[in-house]
Order: structure tokens, then C-alpha cells, then sequence
């Protein structure tokens, strides 16, 4: 083709196509999201006997994550022997070298690159369906148990075949009747079903809380549980999108502002009725993140009005996701103005962006005496401390309410009195952390999505105010009951 010539259709001109640029240059192999790759069950990693999530994997490499819960130190540039699994059967191995590895609250994350060979994907794929299918057909013996007790895996059965009724009437319903050109609506489908769900599966999460919460101590047992549920449970819930994303962890880590957006929002999310109704139950096991912000958001307008009077009322939110209950005060009309300084801490950047989006612009119009301040650090580095924390301003209120049931007792504790140490005299404390109790989220997150946080009582919490010296505390309830709120006041 004569470079002259003009461009016919979609056809260039050889000169105008164009290769790479920056760092993009330098060609990589293409990383394929394990989620999708192994159609919504992605394989366990095994690095030094601790057990992985594999997040992403490519022709030379993986990446994979954990909980909190996995303890165990891996180092840039260790040379590890990896096992990737599928339901207990190894379908990879190899050598590989650590070319990252980060720790935050939320547990570790290493990648790592294979240096004895490349992942085969058709024969990678063809042992994971292999495996799968082993699994199915293990599940059919009566007599196979090992560490998962038989009346968890009766619990099992009944929720899957609770599910599957669902989804049997929904799929009926929506067909059109004999000679007739259609069913019910999926509007009317939907109302029907929703309506009835709710109380029916409560009694079976809280059936299943009553099941784990004797055997949390035995690790091998709680591990093979884990895994039954995914294998059985998991899979059916996860037509809600709020379920998968809670097990895929798109974001990297567990609880990001995209599953609060789905909470606070409340709507009808997914492809289909049933989809829609999985989200439904779904919702229902996070209400506990709505009622909790708005809590919160009252004790926003109640330090407003008390501290006001005395300039510029200062008020931070370590952990602060889509910050809805800022925005929500901003778009309040009667709520109490005034001089009032937000400052948002979180460390993902996308949750910043997302909570100043939505709140600047109203600094502009609705509440123009306030003022957004996003400060973009890692949580790792919060339990560190630094200069940043030092050196802000003593605030009137700063709250915390999805972080730290993601942390041991210890750095619980000193993350409070740290946090304590930046009130004002007079100031405000809040925590928040998961509530145990009968019907708190600890079989639905633990088990179904792999979602591993610390169940605290009163006295727990109360506990961590021996190292805030003065200070006056209380606890309180969110209205469902699932979220303990600790209060420390600052003396005046």
C-alpha cells in the first residue's frame, strides 16, 4: 500500500500504527483475573504450608492473597516451591521467586514469578475441571466426611436446597403461562419471592452460627469447612453480585466502598430475578453497614451543634470508603451549619475519589462553610503512625467504624489510644466493630465468602480504654444489633 494513499475504511496507512509507550514498551504476558479464567472458583496457592487465594495468574507468574488470619512472613527475592489446588488436588507446581510481597490489615499479597518452567493453560485447566468434578462426585458419597462434621454438611444441604427452591419457583413463575404469551412479571416475581426470603433464610444463618462458633479454634476443621461451603454454598449465593463480590475481592481486599455502595444504595442489582433476589439476601446480611453510617451521621450533626460555637469543628473518618454519611449531611437542609473541616482517610484511592466527587461539590452549593480534605494512606502505615497523624490538628470527632474488626486485639487497642491522643479536650471517639452475638455475621462472611474478621463483645471493647487516660466510654448497638459501637468522650 502506497504510504500516500488515503486510509479506505478501517485500514492504516503503515506508518500510522503505532507500538506502545512509557513503560508499556516492555512487553508483558497477559494476566488473566482467576475469577473469570476458572469460571467463578478460582484454585487455593499453597506457599509455605499457608494457604492463598489465587488472584491473578499469567505465563510466568501469579499473585495471590489471604486473610488476616494467615500468618507467615514471605520476603522479596525468596525462592518458594507453590502448589496451586483445586478442591485439595494439586493441578500446578513449581519453584517460583518472590518479586513482591505487602502485608496490610487485611492479610498478605505476594507475587511471584516461575523461574523452573510456564503455566500450561489448557493442561491447567483441563486438571482444574478434573478436580472440580472429583469433588462433585466425592460430595455424592454419604459415607465421605474427614474434618467436615455431618451435621455442618446437613446445614450445607439445606440451605443449597433452600436456594434452589427459590430459584425454581422464580424461573417457573417468569414462564409463560399455557396459552398465554407470558408469566408473571419479574417485578411481581421478584416482590412475591423478596417478601418471604428474609425470615426464612435468618433461620438458617443463624443455624449456621450456632454450628461454627464451638470449632473457630481448630484450624484444620474451620479450613475444611471453609472450603466445603465454597464449593457448595458459595457458588448459588454468588448470583447476587453483592455475594461475588464479597468472594472475589475485585479491589484486592475485603469490605471495599463498592459493597458499601450496593448497602447504602439498596437497589435491585443483577442480570435476572434470582440474581436480583441472591442480592436481596445478600443485602440483608450487610444491613449492619448502612445502620451503622447512619448512626454515625446523627453524631455528626450532634458534635456540629455542640462545638460549632467554638470556630472551626474538625472531624475525621480513618477508613472512610465512600464517606456516604458526609455527604449525606451535606445534602441535609436541616442540618446544622457552620465552619466544619472533613478529613478522609483511606487507602484506596478510588474510594478517595469517589467520596470527594460526591462531597466537594456540595462545599460549593449546599454547605459552603465545609471543606473536604482526602488524605490517601495505607493502612499498614495508620498502625504505623507518622507525621501526618502527628501533626494534624486535634479533632473534635474521629470515628472508625470498618477497620478495626479486621485487627488483633493488640494493634486494636494501641490504634485507639493512638487515635484518642488526636481529640480535642472535650472530643469524641467512635469505633466500630462486628458484635457477637446470635445472629451476627459470622457464618455468612467467615465461611461463604471467606471474609475473616474479629467478633467483639462489651467487655472487649471496653477493654481497649485502659490506654485512653481520662477518657469517659460507653458502647451502643446499631439497630440491627450486629454492630458495637464504642464511644470514648476526651475530658473538657
Amino acid at each position: 500500500m502506497d504510504p500516500g494513499i488515503a486510509r479506505e475504511g478501517n485500514l492504516l496507512a503503515y506508518e500510522e500504527l503505532k507500538g506502545a509507550s512509557g513503560r508499556q514498551i516492555f512487553f508483558r504476558p497477559k494476566r488473566y483475573d482467576a475469577a473469570e479464567l476458572f469460571s467463578g472458583t478460582p484454585p487455593k496457592v499453597v506457599l509455605k504450608a499457608a494457604t492463598f487465594r489465587l488472584s491473578d495468574i499469567s505465563l510466568t507468574g501469579i499473585c495471590v492473597n489471604a486473610n488476616q488470619a494467615v500468618d507467615v512472613t514471605i520476603e522479596a527475592g525468596e525462592l518458594l516451591p507453590i502448589a496451586v489446588k483445586q478442591a485439595g488436588v494439586t493441578i500446578f507446581e513449581g519453584n517460583a521467586r518472590v518479586v513482591r510481597s505487602d502485608r496490610s490489615v487485611f492479610g498478605p499479597k505476594v507475587a511471584l514469578n516461575l523461574v523452573d518452567g510456564v503455566v500450561d493453560f489448557h493442561s491447567l485447566l483441563r486438571r482444574n475441571a478434573q478436580a472440580r468434578i472429583s469433588q462433585q462426585l466425592a460430595t455424592l458419597d454419604p459415607h465421605v466426611g474427614g474434618l467436615v462434621p455431618a451435621e455442618y454438611r446437613a446445614h450445607c444441604a439445606d440451605v443449597l436446597r433452600f436456594l434452589r427452591a427459590y430459584r425454581s419457583v422464580v424461573e417457573a413463575s417468569v414462564k409463560p403461562f399455557p396459552h398465554q404469551s407470558a408469566g408473571l412479571s419479574a417485578d411481581e416475581a421478584y416482590a412475591m419471592c423478596a417478601e418471604r426470603i428474609i425470615p426464612q433464610w435468618r433461620s438458617l444463618w443463624r443455624a449456621g452460627n450456632q454450628i461454627v462458633a464451638p470449632l473457630m479454634s481448630d484450624k484444620r476443621q474451620l479450613e475444611a469447612m471453609k472450603e466445603y461451603t465454597e464449593f457448595v454454598v458459595t457458588p448459588e449465593l454468588n448470583h447476587g453480585p453483592v455475594w461475588w463480590r464479597s468472594y472475589h475481592k475485585p479491589a484486592g481486599y475485603p469490605g471495599d466502598f463498592e459493597i458499601m455502595n450496593y448497602v447504602y444504595d439498596w437497589q435491585r442489582e443483577g442480570g435476572d430475578v434470582y440474581s436480583q433476589l441472591m442480592h436481596r439476601v445478600g443485602l440483608d446480611v450487610a444491613e449492619c453497614i448502612g445502620t451503622r453510617m447512619h448512626v454515625v451521621r446523627k453524631v455528626i450533626g450532634d458534635v456540629l451543634r455542640a462545638r460549632a460555637h467554638n470556630g472551626t469543628v474538625r472531624i475525621m473518618t480513618l477508613g472512610c470508603g465512600s464517606a456516604r454519611e458526609i455527604e449525606l449531611y451535606m445534602k441535609d437542609p436541616e442540618a446544622p451549619q457552620g465552619p466544619v473541616e472533613f478529613t478522609l482517610i483511606d487507602q484506596e484511592e478510588a474510594a478517595l475519589a469517589y467520596a470527594y466527587d460526591h462531597s466537594h461539590p456540595l462545599t460549593l452549593s449546599a454547605k459552603p462553610q465545609a471543606k473536604v480534605r482526602p488524605i490517601n494512606v495505607s493502612f499498614t502505615d495508620v498502625l504505623r503512625g507518622g507525621p501526618w497523624l502527628d501533626e494534624m490538628a486535634p479533632q473534635d470527632l474521629i470515628y472508625s467504624v470498618g477497620l478495626i474488626d479486621y485487627l488483633i486485639d493488640r494493634r486494636a487497642r494501641a490504634l485507639g489510644a493512638r487515635l484518642y491522643e488526636r481529640l480535642a479536650p472535650g472530643g469524641l471517639l467512635i469505633i466500630g466493630n462486628m458484635n457477637e452475638t446470635e445472629l451476627s455475621n459470622l457464618w455468612p462472611m467467615e465461611f461463604v465468602c471467606d471474609w475473616h474478621l474479629f467478633y467483639r463483645t462489651e467487655k472487649d471493647m471496653l477493654g481497649w480504654v485502659e490506654g485512653m487516660a481520662g477518657g469517659q466510654a460507653w458502647t451502643e448497638t446499631d439497630p440491627t444489633g450486629r454492630v458495637r459501637l464504642l464511644f470514648v468522650r476526651k475530658p473538657a
